[in-house]
């Protein structure tokens, strides 16, 4: 194939991939403590300073688009529900999943059947000592995590934190997970504030923005590769006529 046939193409499936990630963020605009996935190619130096068997092998190996996570925090909602929890400053509520430990900043929990505290997907809130569970829906949380019934300690919230948290990895269900090889959790002690909810990160104008850059730059290597598939139909005809 050719080379320009091979860069448009390149290009094409990349801009979809952004595409996806950029969706994805503006359907989790309302989903509390989501944070946005940012859409990255590897560097165009490192890319040229690879060894190469020709311009036909250069332009097969042009950067490849992944997404990276925003870690930033999203803006405070007050819901005045005394199982919603926000974390103000660095850290993350480990949750029990049958694939091991998860961490999210969301912070919407509830109680379940069996009293535990849970998240919305009924993966339950951990404490220093597992499972947090509460006789009844009248148990106070404090600002430091602590819960009490009738003047009794129930359990504290484990909150955890990592030395970058930039390698925790989304699994199926939304929430972040540790790698294979990452430096492991280590207990955190931001202040929680209770009836409130983190945000979303997601900006819904800078994602309608990167939508439109992306979807015009797709066209534009639509084209590219339409105008040059034509040119050579055009030659091979007149060739053909000889």
């Amino acid at each position: 194939m050719s080379n320009a046939l091979i860069a448009s193409v390149q290009s094409m499936q990349n801009d979809q991939r952004r595409l996806d990630t950029i969706s994805q963020n503006m359907v989790n605009i309302a989903t509390p403590g989501y944070k946005r996935a940012i859409p990255v190619a590897g560097a165009f130096d490192a890319m040229l300073a690879a060894p190469s068997r020709g311009a036909a092998a250069l332009a097969a190996q042009a950067p490849t688009v992944n997404s990276v996570l925003d870690l930033s925090a999203g803006a405070f909602k007050q819901t005045n529900k005394p199982f919603d929890l926000a974390i103000a400053g660095d850290g993350y509520f480990e949750l029990a999943t049958p694939q091991g430990p998860a961490y999210t900043r969301a912070g919407d929990f509830h109680l379940d059947a069996r009293g535990r505290l849970v998240s919305q997907a009924g993966f339950a809130l951990q404490g220093l000592q597992g499972d947090l569970v509460l006789n009844g829906a009248t148990a106070a949380i404090d600002h430091g995590g602590r819960i009490t019934q009738d003047g009794a300690t129930l359990g504290q919230i484990k909150l955890v934190r990592f030395a970058d948290a930039r390698a925790l990895v989304k699994n199926g269900a939304g929430l972040l997970q540790a790698v294979p090889g990452m430096e492991g959790a280590t207990e955190a002690k931001p202040e929680l504030q209770v009836g409130y909810l983190e945000n979303s990160n997601v900006t819904p104008m800078r994602e309608m923005v990167s939508m439109m850059e992306t979807t015009r730059h797709f066209e534009a290597a639509q084209k590219l590769f339409q105008g040059y598939d034509e040119k050579i139909s055009s030659a091979i005809q007149k060739l053909g006529q000889f």
